[in-house]
Order: structure tokens, then C-alpha cells, then sequence
């Protein structure tokens, strides 16, 4: 099982929105997806009680009961988890940076996000976690010119020598309409732009979590979580989450 960390240093920067398409994304290639949810807004926890159809499994955890998460998630043949993270919480940040084997990290082109991308190098730094630095929100090109925020943000990540995913995503309504419905743009919109660049994107981030398919590699049994697997986790999930609370 590979656990993949979105995270954030400030609120606002679609972290949720990154992490609800990534678990999909995953989902409709065949693998079994597990979503944690962290964040005490649960907001990806509303988008999975929006959605009408199949999906990833989600459970509403605390970091403090992340590890009995991850443990019986294996032991259920998950593929990935993915943890959306609550912004700027550093004892929360750090146990699911610990719990990760691949931390992506949103940020908006702009001065004050690129600020606060600092404790995150620092944190992934400290515990030896490899992390890449998506560009979300970003403005729409004018022409073939990209906004001067976007080139200077690029920029200043490689001169610090951080990774950089190869695709960034732009400020497009099909997001925001998408998740409304429980949804993600590929689902949506799959003709649009922001189908292209979730697709994209995920290509990337897959090869990062899994850098060689093994011979004879078969995608998962399941899709979905069987009920009673599901069950089995979500109830190891609430008696950690109702430990750590103690």
C-alpha cells in the first residue's frame, strides 16, 4: 500500500479539491482508494456523502489514530490512501508526513503561499519524505504568455531545488462545479481542460508512487471496498480516533 499526503501551509489553496480528484483518479484506474480525511472541516468527508455513485472509501480520522488507519487499511487490500491534511498544524502535519510515502504540497502563485511553503520543506526535510510542489489555482494564460506570479513562483521553487510537478492546475469553474455534485472535472466535464490536467497530473504523481510496475503486476480484486471490509477499517479508525481523544 502506497499513502499519499496532500498538504498545505495556509487555508484556501484547494488542497481538498487536489486530493478528492487524486483519490479518483487512482479509483478509475483500477486501483483501491482509501481517502482519510483529517481536516476538521471534513470537507472531504461532505464530498463523499454528496456523491451518488461509487467512489473511494473515506473515514473521518485524526492524525493521532493515523497508524491503526493505515494498518488495517493494508490488511483490507487497499492500494492508496490518501490524506487530506488540515492546513498550518504542525503536530498534525508532522504524523501525516510521518505516514507517507509521497507528500504533495499546494500552493497558489503567489508571495505569501510561497512563504509558507518554507515549514513544509523544512517538516518533509526532517523525516526524509520526498514531497513535490503542485501549482494549483493558478491564472489562465493570455495568449501564450504565462502571468508574471505564475513564472516568479515557478521560478523561486527551482532555485530552492524543489520538485516541481510537470503540469499545474488553473483556476477553472469545472473544479469547483464538479465537487458541488460529489464529483471531480474528469467525471463532469471529461472534454474539458481541467479533465486534461487531473489526468495529467495523476500520470505523474502514479509513477511517483509506484516508479515500476512489477511483471505480472494485476490492478486490485476490488474497486470498491467490499461493505464489511470497509466496515472492518472504519470501526479500527473509530476506536483509534476515540483512544487518541482520551
Amino acid at each position: 500500500m502506497r499513502t499519499l499526503a496532500v498538504l498545505c501551509q495556509k487555508g484556501g489553496t484547494g488542497k481538498t479539491t487536489v486530493a478528492v480528484h487524486m483519490a479518483v483518479a487512482a479509483w478509475a484506474g483500477q486501483r483501491t482508494v482509501l481517502m482519510a480525511d483529517l481536516d476538521p472541516q471534513r470537507s472531504s468527508a461532505e464530498w463523499r456523502r454528496m456523491r451518488s455513485g461509487p467512489g473511494p472509501g473515506l473515514i473521518e480520522s485524526k492524525p493521532g489514530a493515523l497508524f491503526v488507519a493505515q494498518q488495517a487499511a493494508e490488511r483490507a487490500g487497499v492500494d492508496l490512501m490518501v490524506l487530506d491534511t488540515r492546513p498550518a498544524g504542525d503536530t498534525d502535519t508532522a504524523e501525516a508526513i510521518r505516514a507517507a510515502d509521497l507528500c504533495l504540497v499546494a500552493l497558489r502563485p503567489s508571495f505569501f503561499d510561497l512563504k509558507a511553503t518554507q515549514r513544509m520543506v523544512e517538516m518533509t526535510d526532517a523525516m526524509n519524505k520526498p514531497a513535490i510542489f503542485l501549482l494549483n489555482q493558478a491564472s489562465s494564460r493570455r495568449g501564450d504568455r504565462e502571468p508574471p506570479a505564475v513564472l516568479e513562483t515557478i521560478d523561486a521553487l527551482r532555485q530552492r531545488g524543489l520538485v516541481l510537478a510537470p503540469v499545474g492546475l488553473r483556476n477553472r469553474a469545472a473544479y469547483q462545479s464538479a465537487v458541488a455534485k460529489g464529483m471531480t472535472a474528469g467525471e463532469y466535464a471529461p472534454e474539458s481542460a481541467a479533465a486534461r490536467e487531473i489526468s495529467l497530473l495523476w500520470t505523474h504523481m502514479e509513477q511517483a508512487l509506484w516508479p515500476a510496475r512489477p511483471v505480472g503486476h494485476t490492478p486490485a480484486r476490488f474497486r470498491r471496498l467490499p461493505s464489511a471490509v470497509m466496515a472492518n477499517v472504519a470501526a479500527a479508525n473509530a476506536a483509534a480516533v476515540g483512544a487518541a481523544a482520551e
